[in-house]
């Protein structure tokens, strides 16, 4: 890595507060198949904290095989078009739908999303929270994208 890329992933680190995840928070994780009987394989970042609006909550990022979603434990807001996430400096990708109430799936743009993970150094989410209770906007929480593409490659070799 050069000098400048380490000043900057320092700065980025530094602006973002405590909600940076370390580079080992990517780990590749069996679960039970949703669908049917058996394992599948995903690739999780740590939980991130994060306020809710109203209280604090956590939210992480998850890959699959042609599937990139952010799950919450608080209940998301689908009603606006500004849940989402940034990778470094770039645009914003919108959510394509929700699942249930806590996940927001990015999966129409799941090679383009991987790419900037691949690439980047940080992604923000953007998510907005609490369908039936008041508005209290957009919150944000920041994931390091440190080793996402090591933890990446585990993943294309999970079985």
């Amino acid at each position: 890595m050069s000098h400048v890329a380490i000043v900057l992933l320092a700065l980025a680190l530094s602006l973002t507060g405590t909600g940076v995840a370390r580079a080992a928070d990517w780990t590749v994780k069996t679960v039970a198949r949703a669908d049917g009987p058996g394992v599948r394989c995903v690739l999780e970042s740590s939980r991130q904290s994060l306020p809710d609006g109203y209280q604090k909550t956590t939210a992480y990022i998850s890959v699959a095989p042609r599937s990139v979603t952010v799950t919450s434990v608080s209940v998301l807001d689908g009603g606006f078009k500004d849940i989402g996430l940034v990778v470094d400096q770039g645009e914003f990708i919108p959510m394509d739908r929700l699942e249930g109430d806590k996940t927001a799936v990015f999966d129409s743009q799941y090679d383009r999303v991987v790419e900037q993970f691949k690439a980047g150094l940080l992604a923000r989410v953007q998510l907005r929270f609490w369908p039936t209770w008041p508005a209290t906007g957009a919150h944000s929480a920041t994931v390091s994208l440190i080793g996402f593409t090591k933890a990446y490659d585990q993943l294309t070799g999970c079985r």
